[in-house]
């Protein structure tokens, strides 16, 4: 990733509510499964499971509005 790419990102990420964060930073900084992230952040696997696609379609959203002229 290029600097201002991974920058981008970084603010994207810091723009997310606390418990999106962690979903994400578990299932792909950390490779956990879907059960594992569940257990680490005490909800149920459904729960867990639509954190995080709710957690990628705002950081997807975010980062999108980043190319179209920067986070508002």
């Amino acid at each position: 990733m290029r600097e201002e790419e991974i920058q981008q990102l970084q603010q994207a990420l810091n723009a997310l509510p606390e418990l999106d964060r962690e979903v994400l930073a578990l299932r792909h900084f950390e490779q956990l499964s879907n059960l594992q992230t569940a257990e680490v952040l005490q909800l149920s696997v459904t729960a867990a499971s639509n954190r995080y696609v709710r957690a990628a379609a705002r950081l997807a959203e975010i980062l999108h509005r980043t190319e179209d002229g920067g986070l508002r």
